[in-house]
């Protein structure tokens, strides 16, 4: 089977004065070299089939540029003309290649040409003084390569039928376009006087504007000025339906596409919109390449605002203007399927109002109503755009809670809610008051489903109604306790702050080789009136988020100040007090890194005495949000360490980030490490990697001496901190350490023990 190649025009002008050179371009154009057609049936018969056949080429010679002249302009008047010309630049006596290129161009500028130079006749500055050098002109270096000629001549002579083709399609199109044009003249007529507007586009990809009726103007625009404007549609369409309107273009210039219809927002000239439906039909000639698109404008502004009421009546609670039961249930569907897939879990509150029929009873329902509508806008100034308010029937209302984190922000939009709904009420010149019960219903990985919510919501309702109203409950009770705990200790810590409750322990960091104190973490407690002593993580997630934690870091780094401070003044040598930064912290970047400063100042300290510890975990977070604070803190001069390193990141991008002083490594790689070779392989491997970046290693939570020998077998300068050496203790207990200043390899047991007598 012989494949049939199509090639257009393959006709080739050489112009030389030498006849070897009108040979060697015969021998790499011609489409029969000597012995193809014996090697073409040897194919056959070993494979089966011909090869596929070489289309050669129509090569005419001419030795001089006179003569080129003539033939180039004879095959025109036959209307065969030559796709490409190979030109030499020296032929005395006559014309040189640059004069007969520019007198071949005079007459033929589509003629392709290639210029045949040693590049010693000409330089190119020379020629592109001379020649427009233009993509129809190519430059052939000599000596000429076989396989460069034949690519050049097969790119140039499909390059001039692809223009001619271009060119005749392009002519074909504009008589089309002037058809339609005359054809919907009478149209256009009886268009101007009507409500719709008619619009054309040109059917190239720019889709240029070419036509649009005089309706236009009542959208406050000039047609001609439209028409001469490349960005026509940005002035008609509103940004934030532009993609819409883009793809439904695109659907049209399908070439199977029959049509489209859109509805958008149509922007007048004093800069508000209307509405429209837009249908664009594609006008194709007969074989199927696109004229143009004509488009029919059609304002539906009025129909769509019905529209809209129509279904803002149906989602909405006539009396309140809230979200109503269908439309809740509807949203609760979409946020519970969205916590599946991983998004912030939600709440379920459901409200009935204490005392209600009285009032209705008492006022009559007018005032009821009132009393409805007052809650309602209570209940909207009480939640987030996040959340929606719903009301459910009668008195009873409904909020879902968007991003709720956890339970206790549920328990206290609730008590935030029975705030605002207990507070006196002025209807119609009647003093109202009423309370509120709630029951609410968390989202949980094991919820069972929308509905299954709702109704645990409301039979927790109706705990807090059989319990006299005026409170709230959620479906279990463990949750009534986990949030009644966690919302009193909120309660508790605003006071606890301002109070003295708070005290600073300190625990010791050692330095492995020579057990001297080079260091001390200070360690937030807080003696809680009846809970006792309570370490920092039983209280600081609550600080994190109930806003207190801004003044608690204040408090603590102050307290640590002020103790380095007494140590200093006392002879005490302490070279470096350590203080842990929460990823709340961190959000506060200039005011953090401003208080740090002041705080120095204040206690006479210079910025290398503080080291900041920031866990692993929250670097990653504070990465991801491009949070600014450690770096500021580093450019101050207070050093960094990384807490609990080792635990999942491990990234030595940390490291160039934030320049670090220390990495920490985690209590669990410690403990796990006389028993597990992994980990001691992982400690071994964060120590070696320390080095290498010139990084100090702390190793935290060393409890056993087999712990100890682990870290001290690892061969490198290692400090370490944990109950093994000394737990944190108070002030005092801490000054009597440092005055030790070592605790001795020696008597490694004996100064252990001295240093946890005293800890609590």
């Amino acid at each position: 089977m012989t494949r049939q190649i199509s090639t257009g025009n393959r006709r080739i002008l050489v112009i030389d004065d030498h006849e070897a050179i009108h040979q060697d371009f015969r021998k790499i154009l011609d489409p029969e070299p000597q012995g193809a057609a014996s090697l073409a049936a040897s194919e056959a018969a070993l494979f089966g089939e011909a090869p596929p056949q070489r289309q050669g080429f129509e090569l005419d010679s001419a030795y001089q540029g006179e003569e080129g002249l003539a033939m180039v302009v004879r095959a025109l008047a036959e209307n065969r003309p030559y796709a490409l010309a190979f030109v030499d630049v020296r032929m005395p006596p006559g014309w040189d290649g640059v004069e007969t290129i520019e007198r071949l161009w005079q007459v033929d500028a589509q003629l392709q040409i290639a210029l045949c130079t040693a590049y010693s006749d000409y330089s190119l500055e020379a020629l592109s003084e001379r020649l427009d050098l233009t993509d129809s002109l190519l430059i052939l270096k000599k000596p000429f390569d076989t396989i460069e000629i034949r690519q050049m001549a097969s790119a140039l002579t499909v390059k001039w039928q692809m223009t001619r083709d271009a060119a005749f399609k392009m002519d074909c199109l504009e008589k089309a376009v002037e058809e339609r044009t005359k054809a919907l003249s009478d149209a256009n007529i009886i268009i101007q006087n009507s409500p719709t507007i008619l619009y054309r586009l040109r059917g190239e990809p720019s889709l240029p504007l070419i036509y649009i009726s005089h309706n236009i103007t009542k959208f406050g625009y000039d047609p001609a000025l439209l028409l001469a404007s490349p960005d026509w549609a940005e002035k008609l369409i509103e940004p934030d339906d532009r993609d819409k309107v883009g793809a439904a273009m695109a659907r049209v210039m399908d070439k199977d596409a029959e049509g489209a219809s859109i509805e958008f927002r149509l922007r007048t000239g004093d800069g508000a919109h209307r509405w429209v439906e837009n249908r664009y039909i594609p006008v194709r000639d007969a074989h199927g390449r696109l004229i143009e698109v004509e488009g029919i404008i059609i304002d539906i502004t009025e129909r769509r605002a019905a529209e809209e009421k129509i279904a803002q009546l149906a989602r909405t609670d006539g009396l309140t203007g809230l979200a109503n039961r269908a439309t809740f249930i509807e949203r609760l569907a979409q946020a519970f399927a969205s916590a599946r897939r991983g998004a912030v879990p939600f709440a379920v509150l459901y409200l009935d109002l204490d005392r209600f029929k009285p009032v209705n009873d008492l006022f009559g329902h007018p005032v009821g109503d009132l009393l409805l509508k007052e809650v309602a806008h209570r209940l909207t100034n009480c939640t987030r755009e996040s959340d929606l308010v719903a009301r459910l029937g009668g008195d009873e209302f409904a909020v879902l809670q968007g991003e709720m984190g956890e339970p206790a922000n549920a328990g206290a939009l609730a008590g935030k809610i029975q705030e605002a709904l207990a507070s006196h009420y002025r209807l119609s010149g009647n003093d109202v008051h009423i309370s509120v019960s709630i029951g609410i219903c968390p989202y949980v990985p094991d919820s069972a489903g929308p509905d299954a919510m709702l109704g645990q919501a409301d039979l927790a309702l109706y705990r807090s109604k059989q319990e006299g109203g005026n409170r709230y409950h959620f479906h279990s009770d463990d949750l009534d306790q986990q949030v009644l705990d966690w919302i009193t200790l909120a309660d508790d810590l605003r006071k606890a702050i301002n109070t003295g409750e708070l005290q600073l322990y300190y625990q010791p960091q050692i330095e492995l080789s020579s057990g001297t104190i080079v260091g001390m973490e200070a360690l937030v407690r807080w003696n809680h009136p009846t809970r006792g002593l309570l370490k920092a993580a039983a209280f600081i997630p609550i600080a994190e988020k109930n806003g207190t934690i801004g003044a608690l870091g204040h408090w603590v780094l102050d307290q640590a100040c002020r103790q380095l401070r007494c140590w200093r003044d006392a002879g005490i040598a302490l070279p470096v007090i350590a203080i842990n930064l929460s990823a709340a912290q961190l959000r506060y970047g200039d005011d953090l890194v401003r208080d740090v400063a002041e705080t120095l100042a204040k206690w006479r300290l210079v910025p290398s005495d503080l080291e900041f510890d920031v866990a692993e975990a929250t670097l990653a977070q504070v990465k991801w949000g491009q949070a600014g604070a450690l770096p500021q803190l580093r450019k101050l001069g207070v050093r960094i360490a990384i807490d609990d390193f080792g635990t999942e990141y491990s990234s030595i991008g940390y490291l160039r980030t934030y320049r670090v002083n220390h990495l920490k490594i985690t209590p669990s790689l410690v403990n796990n490490a006389t028993e597990d070779s992994r980990s001691a392989a992982t400690i071994r491997a964060i120590i070696n990697l320390a080095r290498e970046v010139g990084v100090g290693v702390i190793a935290e939570g060393v409890e056993t001496e087999a712990q100890r020998n682990v870290l001290v077998a690892s061969g490198c300068t290692v400090d370490a901190q944990g109950f093994y050496f000394s737990e944190a203790v108070e002030g005092s207990r801490a000054s009597e350490l440092l005055r030790r200043g070592v605790i001795g390899v020696d008597a490694w047991n004996d100064d252990a023990r001295f240093a946890r007598e005293g800890a609590t």
